[in-house]
């Protein structure tokens, strides 16, 4: 294998482990945020009268539901660029061989 720099030695082993920290905490953000998330039973309607909801009802938990949508689909995201950066690192640098 050839010679790499210096730089590349020292700084790809901090990077894989920051970046397995950031896989860590947006997993369990997303943990967090899909237990969070209310269950979506119905569509709306009450089930024994057939009553609808009031427009007041429906978008008032729509910024909460909202946000942890959009919390869960962030973690996602993050998850999937870091876990592609981490095994890119692989690629660029190979671990060193156990003594």
């Amino acid at each position: 294998m050839d010679t790499l720099a210096p730089w590349i030695t020292e700084s790809f082993p901090v990077i894989r482990m920051v970046l397995m920290i950031l896989i860590a905490i947006a997993c369990l953000g997303m943990v967090i945020s899909i237990l969070a998330s209310p269950a979506n039973t119905g569509a709306g309607t009450n089930a024994i009268t057939g009553a609808s909801e009031s427009y007041y009802t429906k978008n008032k938990g729509k910024n909460n539901q909202g946000r942890i949508r959009n919390a869960i689909i962030l973690c996602a995201v993050i998850i999937a660029v870091s876990a592609i950066l981490f095994f890119i690192s692989y690629v660029v640098y190979p671990a060193p061989p156990a003594a």
